[in-house]
């Protein structure tokens, strides 16, 4: 991982304060994370199996902040396959330092797709998102973001997780909507102590829901140690089988499906105002499904116009397209008409409006 701080120390108020949240969790399987600097032989693999390490997360690469436009991690072909040669389970991450922009974050799980492919790692595996730099000021934008990336590696046909620290997400994710469309996705890190564990202090397992895989040590065997305490790395199950949501089912035939309601929490710039049918509408870039067209324009009556932060005008007369910024939030429930993996068609101000579905939070 690249490494920025996430541990705690071990004084006796912070041993105090985890040690009061013990859980039920135990531990699963234990295993490790490599990138470039690390090894990419077998006997290397190999002397990890030995000490009790099953799985390994393998970096693909990364975009933003120090990983430049594209980084891609010569030795993950390697990684993968000789981890996989000693019997240990495979999956990748991506360093994502996206922010809280929709289409950097869409853009840069395409390339960690191409990079997954380029290094083997097969169709259905694992592709975590590392989001541990770089984050907007507004949760819900980050969030929406975040779940845009996991949104694209689950239309490729991989199981998309989600890596950070707990002091990060804390500050800038929700989780409970990355929880609700994609549970027990979550790799989290938080570290006791910078020396070296041998074993997972599992008493001390941070008191998070939908943990997947708690990142404990930065020192394991000088490497970092984790440990699943959900399932496996699937790796031979189908995306769908195991990643989204599943979705509401009747017991018999003739019971009529649950109505789903989408809302939106994000603050988002009106790009451009358009006249439709003698209506008036919004148009935001990143919510738009590509091409552009009127089936993406949002009614002008369901937007509220705010500021930057989300605070409502009060002057509620557009300013038109000047090139000044102008901000709105949606604040109802909206019906949900159909959705795919990636796209959602929602009811807004008694019109049909397609939109990523990222931006959704769905129930």
């Amino acid at each position: 991982m690249n490494k920025l701080k996430r541990w705690v120390v071990a004084s006796i108020g912070a041993v105090a304060f985890f040690g009061a949240m013990i859980t039920a969790v135990s531990a699963n399987t234990n295993g490790i994370d490599v990138a470039s600097y690390q090894g990419d032989t077998t006997s290397y693999f190999n002397s990890f199996k030995q000490v009790g390490d099953n799985f390994t997360m393998v970096k693909l690469g990364g975009r933003g902040g120090g990983e430049g436009s594209h980084y891609v991690n010569q030795k993950a072909y390697a990684q993968i396959h000789n981890a996989d040669a000693v019997g240990m389970q495979t999956g990748g991450y991506f360093w994502a330092q996206v922010g809280d922009s929709v289409s950097e974050a869409t853009y840069s799980a395409q390339l960690a797709v191409q990079d997954a492919q380029n290094a083997g790692l097969a169709k259905g595996s694992y592709i975590a998102m590392d989001y541990e730099a770089g984050a907007g000021t507004n949760k819900a934008n980050n969030t929406t973001a975040i779940l845009a990336f996991m949104d694209q590696i689950y239309a490729s046909g991989y199981k998309p997780m989600f890596y950070s620290y707990t002091s990060y997400v804390n500050s800038y994710v929700d989780l409970s909507r990355i929880n609700a469309r994609y549970p027990n996705a979550l790799w989290l890190a938080w570290y006791l102590t910078t020396a070296h564990q041998a074993t997972p202090p599992m008493q001390y397992f941070p008191n998070y829901s939908n943990v997947k895989i708690w990142q404990y040590a930065d020192n394991h065997y000088g490497v970092d140690g984790n440990v699943m305490v959900v399932g496996s790395l699937d790796n031979n199950k189908p995306a769908e089988q195991v990643a989204s949501k599943p979705s509401q089912s009747t017991n018999t035939p003739s019971t009529p499906a649950k109505t789903q309601y989408a809302t939106f929490s994000g603050v988002y710039v009106a790009d451009y105002w358009v006249g439709y049918n003698n209506k008036m509408y919004g148009v935001n870039f990143d919510m738009s499904i590509k091409p552009i067209d009127y089936n993406n324009y949002i009614p002008i009556s369901a937007m509220t116009l705010t500021d930057k932060y989300g605070n409502k005008l009060g002057n509620q007369y557009i300013q038109g397209n000047n090139g000044r910024m102008e901000y709105f939030t949606l604040n109802g429930k909206y019906k949900v008409i159909s959705q795919t993996a990636t796209t959602i068609n929602v009811e807004i101000g008694g019109e049909p409006v397609s939109m990523m579905k990222a931006f959704a939070t769905i129930k």
